[in-house]
């Protein structure tokens, strides 16, 4: 289906913080853009929005049918390492039923749509001798490998793309956005408390959400059938370092354990893909004080 001549676009996950910054860029980008999520969000009036059940084959199926999109970004999923080790039926649920019903409505109905599919950074190789080490890593390992089996027996056109720790404004749950959230209640509430008890060596690489998208747009256009991607372009740093700089940018004083010893400028920039080539256009400085405005006005 499309809307005055426009591909359209079909967004799993489209309440999620990756998923409203897709709706809204690829809305930007011409596309008709359908955001399948769980409930109706308040956001972007002008996106068409689909409650759908991705869990459940025969919605998801129908939902399929009438829509028949161009090319699907499927983002939704569950994402927590942690919780996965209360709920892991649910993560198997989520991140590999739901992905291979959405794939058997495509290859039914719309088999000739582009699929990009996010995996994860933590997935797992399939090894005999190694298992994941966690529910949520065997649940994007098995997500992965039927996708790319799907691809193999049904001739589709799948896309994986692995994207490291994504940041920016929105409702994530990342450290970035934990930490600029506290900085952002402090100012509020006038407390002078400790920022962060992390581990404020760990390195990570964070790559802004909005460049994330750009790279899975990229992957509509140059991905090839049943081929893995990293999207692992941006900065490297530690949590110390992101805690610095997000303190630097409050008036409150907050006490970071050991701070000097995190701080170890400059920044490393990532090249990440080169089949990609894609490089970061919002720097971790632009994209931390954007998270932490975007917890400011809540």
């Amino acid at each position: 289906m499309t809307k005055r001549g426009k591909e359209t676009i079909l967004i799993t996950g489209g309440n999620g913080f990756t998923g409203r910054h897709a709706c809204r860029y690829f809305a930007g980008q011409g596309f008709h853009v359908v955001s399948m999520a769980r409930s109706v969000s308040d956001e972007n009036h002008e996106i068409q929005k689909e409650i759908c059940e991705l869990t459940n084959a025969e919605e998801t199926s129908k939902l399929i049918q009438r829509i028949k999109p161009a090319y699907v970004l499927h983002l939704a999923g569950q994402s927590n390492a942690g919780e996965s080790w209360s709920q892991p039926v649910t993560y198997m649920e989520s991140n590999v039923m739901a992905t291979l019903f959405l794939l058997e409505a495509i290859r039914k109905h719309s088999p000739s749509c582009k699929v990009v599919i996010t995996g994860s950074i933590l997935q797992y190789p399939i090894k005999e001798e190694s298992l994941p080490p966690h529910p949520y890593s065997l649940s994007k390992t098995l997500q992965v490998f039927a996708s790319k089996s799907w691809a193999n027996y049904y001739d589709l056109n799948i896309v994986i793309a692995k994207p490291t720790n994504l940041i920016g404004p929105g409702p994530s749950t990342g450290v970035c956005s934990i930490l600029a959230k506290r900085v952002a209640k402090f100012e509020k509430t006038g407390n002078n408390e400790v920022l962060t008890n992390m581990d404020l060596q760990a390195k990570r690489i964070f790559l802004d959400v909005r460049d994330a998208v750009r790279a899975y747009h990229q992957l509509f256009i140059i991905g090839g059938q049943g081929r893995e991607y990293d999207v692992s372009f941006g900065t490297e740093a530690s949590v110390g370092e992101v805690a610095f700089i997000l303190s630097s940018m409050s008036n409150v004083d907050f006490y970071v354990p050991d701070e000097k010893q995190a701080i170890k400028f400059p920044l490393q920039l990532m090249s990440g893909s080169k089949e990609l080539n894609c490089t970061s256009s919002i720097t971790l400085e632009q994209s931390l004080a954007d998270t932490l405005d975007y917890f400011r006005n809540l």
